[in-house]
């Protein structure tokens, strides 16, 4: 008795939320307030031949800058990451000189401790 309630349950509430998504699907498609894409095939084949090769032209043109940017924008990122990571391995160097001499302790968890005796730079 239990198990024929819940399946007939279940049922319900699928059949509630099947009909749900075809009411939203059926005012989608007949939505008539549409704005059409920019960049869809169909808003290309509904230019005119000539209009269609002067934004092939434009589009292309555009495309090649947009590249030409994107590679240039990579180029100074990789000099930039490069620079950083010049500067970290002088930080990590420093840390270990400083470590040698004792001047600093470091732990397996990262935390640089000073160790008893050292001076502070503070007069």
């Amino acid at each position: 008795m239990k198990h024929a309630s819940a399946i007939t349950t279940a049922l319900i509430i699928t059949a509630i939320i099947a009909l749900g998504i075809m009411v939203v699907g059926v005012s989608a498609f007949t939505n008539k307030n549409v704005v059409p894409l920019q960049n869809s095939p169909n808003a290309s084949s509904a230019n005119s031949s000539a209009n269609s090769s002067t934004n092939t032209d434009q589009s292309s043109a555009s495309t090649s800058s947009q590249v030409q940017q994107l590679q240039q924008q990579v180029n100074d990122l990789q000099s930039q990451l490069s620079q950083a990571s010049q500067v970290i391995a002088q930080y990590q160097n420093l840390l270990l000189v400083l470590q040698q001499r004792g001047v600093i302790s470091i732990d397996s968890k990262g935390n640089i401790y000073l160790p008893q005796g050292v001076p502070n730079s503070s007069h």
